[in-house]
């Protein structure tokens, strides 16, 4: 059953707002739904708790705020943008408002990523287009393909330069003006709904060149490390949405700074290294119990 009012959850700036509409949609769609049945589920022990949050008669605690979200049935972006705005709603200091604003500000940014077209596909082609179109508009090269192409690491021909602006012009994911400079009509793009099958290829060139930045750059210009641990299948997917939670934030923080001197490519890799283990215990006690 659709939740619009979690859908919206961006759209509001006080969450007192949010819980009271939330509550009247529950309300509307669930029968059984209640304030006693929300605060069951959440692990109150007071019906009357959320009530009160509502009324402005209590604040949320951070413990209170858990319960809260576990109420909901809210994770990953919604719920740090919930988090945030109890935070916003409920700071002291001005000091203390200001930085919750921009935290707010920073995810509802993290909603607004333009979404490649189909036919902008070809901007997958090679691994250095999205890195050309940063460069062309950010990078100080007045038409020279050749210094163009010297920007890039490792650097690329000339011709693949020039080619490479042609194509990002062609769909629309560069503008050139009147005056000869570049722009682009979206500041930040997202693969979110463009099949594997295109974005394979060029994401597999990103190993392969983390791989050569490993051995050729300092240590201080680049970070590659890794964790190998054993977990379920279902905290797995719990920390790639956090993966996906932090590759959002760092365009967000791209967007925030003014100041941008070089194009960075940030990795992020999760796959088994091993069968499933409880599989194969159960398999084995199957196999023992089968000879006895």
């Amino acid at each position: 059953m659709q939740n619009l009012i979690v859908e919206k959850i961006y759209e509001y700036d006080n969450y007192r707002f949010f819980l009271r509409d939330y509550f009247k949609e529950q309300k509307r769609l669930k029968s059984i739904f209640s304030h006693r049945y929300f605060a069951k589920r959440a692990g109150f022990s007071s019906s009357s708790f959320c009530s009160h949050i509502i009324d402005g008669k209590r604040q949320l605690t951070e413990n209170s705020l858990k319960k809260i979200l576990k109420g909901l049935g809210i994770r990953g972006r919604r719920a740090t943008y919930f988090h945030n705005l109890v935070m916003y709603n409920q700071a002291v200091t001005v000091e203390e408002r200001e930085l919750y604003f921009r935290k707010l500000d920073r995810i509802r940014k993290n909603t607004e990523f333009y979404t490649v077209k189909k036919k902008q596909y070809a901007y997958y082609d090679k691994w250095y287009y999205p890195v050309i179109r940063e460069l062309a508009v950010y990078g100080n090269w007045n038409g020279n393909y050749t210094k163009l192409a010297s920007m890039v690491t490792p650097p690329i021909q000339p011709e693949k330069a020039r080619k490479a602006v042609d194509a990002l012009v062609e769909i629309g994911m560069l503008l050139k003006r009147e005056d000869g400079s570049y722009t682009q009509p979206h500041e930040a793009v997202t693969a979110k709904d463009v099949p594997p099958v295109v974005t394979r290829k060029t994401r597999r060139d990103y190993i392969h060149l983390a791989e050569e930045a490993m051995e050729k750059l300092p240590i201080e210009e680049r970070h590659i490390s890794g964790v190998t641990v054993l977990m379920s299948k279902e905290k797995f997917k719990e920390v790639t949405e956090k993966l996906d939670e932090i590759r959002r934030s760092i365009l967000s923080e791209s967007l925030d700074e003014n100041i941008k001197n070089r194009v960075y490519q940030f990795n992020f890799q999760a796959f088994p290294l091993s069968k499933d283990v409880m599989n194969l215990r159960k398999r084995s006690n199957k196999e023992e119990g089968g000879n006895e």
